[in-house]
């Protein structure tokens, strides 16, 4: 009778690890844009965010662009970057404290208010996505009474590639995977550094 009751444990642990796994690998689909107050660019991965910020810019969804966070050292992140997309620099609004994807959500929501800006695109990479809606929503929920209306696009890589295509995409996963399972417990502050040596995400 033990013997069953253990055998019937670890299939209902295998069954939801499988099914953990599984889902780690559908990382949300992309928003329609729409028009909105601000465009917030979620700094991070390759430059191809900051490429997807300054085409909806361009293509008149928005007026403002902020740069979460906007620190030189990181090419994903300067504003030059975005200059030089011709994204003008009366457009830009800099964010200068985010350290994390927690942080881009509570700094950006901290502008957005400063500014009275009601609505947002939030554009991240498509690995990205699902984490930085379920951050974004929790945070404007818990903080701000959903007040704000976020609309989630995201972006390929700088050469146009979905990450899957990715020659780091195994690396892509795995990160994700820790970090999404991290977010959902709350535990911001325990994975609140960057992945690597160039790129905050």
């Amino acid at each position: 009778m033990k013997k069953r009751i253990i055998i019937v444990i670890v299939g209902i642990i295998l069954v939801i690890a499988a099914v953990s796994i599984a889902e780690s690998f559908n990382h949300g689909r992309s928003d329609a844009p729409e028009k909105a107050d601000v465009i917030l660019m979620l700094g991070g991965g390759d430059g191809g965010r900051m490429v997807k910020a300054a085409e909806l810019y361009h293509e008149g969804y928005s007026e403002y662009v902020v740069i979460s966070p906007a620190l030189d050292e990181y090419y994903t992140q300067s504003v030059q970057f975005a200059l030089d997309l011709g994204i003008p620099e009366g457009a830009i609004i800099e964010e200068l404290v985010a350290t994390s994807t927690y942080t881009n959500a509570t700094e950006t929501m901290d502008i957005m208010e400063a500014h009275d800006f009601q609505s947002a695109l939030v554009v991240t990479s498509d690995y990205h996505l699902k984490r930085s809606k379920l951050i974004y929503d929790r945070v404007n929920s818990n903080h701000y009474d959903d007040v704000f209306d976020f609309t989630y696009v995201a972006a390929l890589s700088a050469d146009g590639d979905p990450w899957y295509e990715l020659s780091y995409a195994t690396n892509i996963w795995f990160r994700e995977y820790v970090k999404m399972w991290g977010y959902r417990l709350g535990l911001y502050h325990f994975i609140d550094i960057p992945d690597d040596g160039d790129a905050q995400v």
